[in-house]
């Protein structure tokens, strides 16, 4: 979690402070403003479907049954939040601009991890890696919400969130807005695992 703070802050400061680094990810910037929706869809399907698969294909202690079948749900899934987050991000720009100053940077924060995520993000993420977790059994899955959603399901996966996302969000929204869906994909693939193992272990729990 510390590495992926070092690595968001890391990359942001070398966006402003390094020669040469903003004009490196220009073609990405130019590739997110002309392909839009497409390129946020498989950017996230990237970095939070197919690149957590291969820990998940790989490493046997963590390796589901259905790998195939659960790497595909969980490709087009995160690849769908991509384009969600494509259009939350331009509501923020609408809402509070798009500069890295502190200000800016607090408040979509703050409407981001205390608004968005709380509210819209961790009910419907919980439920599909439950429902993973589940093996794809929707009978299994709301046995599990009823001894406890939020207890057992939201509160765990809202406060590693937190853990996770208060800081590394800030690095995210220090971009152009034309580059965050991108960057959020570049940071998003370790919370992605975390939150496989978590429906997994409410599931066999």
């Amino acid at each position: 979690m510390i590495l992926l703070w070092l690595m968001a802050f890391a990359t942001a400061l070398s966006y402003y402070f390094v020669p040469g680094f903003a004009q490196m990810l220009e073609p990405v910037r130019r590739w997110q403003c002309e392909y839009g929706a497409l390129a946020a869809f498989a950017t996230q399907a990237f970095f939070c479907g197919m690149f957590p698969a291969i820990f998940l294909l790989t490493v046997k202690s963590i390796r589901p049954k259905h790998p195939w079948i659960k790497v595909a749900a969980q490709t087009v899934w995160c690849g769908s939040w991509g384009i969600v987050y494509l259009w939350f991000y331009a509501f923020q720009f609408r809402m509070f601009g798009d500069g890295p100053e502190i200000s800016a940077l607090v408040c979509k924060m703050l409407f981001d991890q205390f608004a968005w995520t709380p509210f819209v993000v961790m009910p419907l993420s919980s439920s599909f890696f439950l429902w993973l977790g589940c093996d794809f059994s929707f009978q299994a899955a709301f046995g599990k919400c009823r001894e406890g959603f939020v207890r057992r399901i939201i509160l765990p996966n809202l406060v590693s969130s937190w853990c996770v996302w208060i800081p590394a969000v800030i690095a995210v929204y220090a971009f152009p807005v034309s580059l965050q869906v991108q960057m959020l994909g570049f940071v998003s693939s370790f919370w992605t695992l975390m939150c496989l193992q978590i429906g997994k272990r409410v599931a066999d729990g």
